[in-house]
């Protein structure tokens, strides 16, 4: 029945994710994916099995998503859908790897936030979803992603912080997919002010997460992440 499944709407799933990334830029032709699928070797288990992700280039930046999080899948519970309706991405206009260099991105700094934040999706599944889809934007902490040298961006125990759901005309927010709709899911990494605001300001992380948004569109590049961003803190 899986199979049947994927086979009917595997081509449907990935052009709607296909079209949204080449109209930003080049999609690469090789994607970044482990040798062996850590789901059987005991780790996570995406939705469809098939774990990886993609880097697309346009003049100036980068671009890795997530490849495999909206596969076709079926539930015991409930009916078909892709996958968990999301796929996670970053942009950056840092050097982090050539025109080729398909490996040298996927072990950036970039690939391994969002590489970190994708297995968090898979693991945490639908709670974590529906929290998404109930608050819009959120932040998360993730670990070893950048080294204590760096430290505008790491708190004292080496943690990262990014924030999860900002929306920006540069990409489309949702799209229609074969079995339901596809969130495209920006991933941007907050400075280590940015990262205390949302939890020490007095009126609510909610109401600071909004005000951060605000700071952010006002400063530009809205989904960008980038090392040497200035803090709107």
């Amino acid at each position: 029945m899986a199979d049947d499944l994927l086979d009917r709407h595997n081509d449907a799933s990935h052009r709607a994710r296909y079209d949204v990334w080449s109209a930003w830029g080049t999609v690469g032709t090789h994607v970044v994916a482990p040798i062996v699928n850590p789901a059987f070797m005991g780790g996570t288990r995406w939705p469809g099995l098939r774990q990886a992700h993609l880097v697309v280039r346009r003049d100036g930046a980068v671009l890795v998503a997530s490849d495999g999080l909206a596969d076709p899948a079926e539930w015991s519970d409930a009916d078909p859908t892709n996958g968990l309706g999301v796929e996670a991405y970053a942009i950056t206009g840092d050097d982090i790897g050539d025109s080729v260099d398909v490996m040298r991105v996927g072990v950036s700094w970039l690939g391994a936030m969002v590489r970190t934040v994708s297995n968090t999706l898979a693991a945490e599944g639908w709670p974590l979803i529906d929290a998404l889809t109930r608050y819009r934007i959120m932040t998360i902490g993730l670990t070893d992603i950048l080294g204590a040298e760096r430290e505008r961006w790491v708190d004292d125990g080496g943690m990262s912080v990014a924030m999860l759901g900002l929306t920006d005309p540069e990409i489309a927010d949702v799209v229609p997919g074969p079995l339901s709709p596809i969130r495209f899911l920006n991933v941007k990494l907050l400075t280590r002010q940015e990262a205390d605001f949302c939890v020490e300001d007095e009126r609510g992380s909610a109401a600071a997460r909004a005000e951060l948004a605000r700071r952010f569109a006002a400063q530009g590049n809205v989904l960008r992440s980038s090392l040497a961003r200035e803090s709107v803190i």
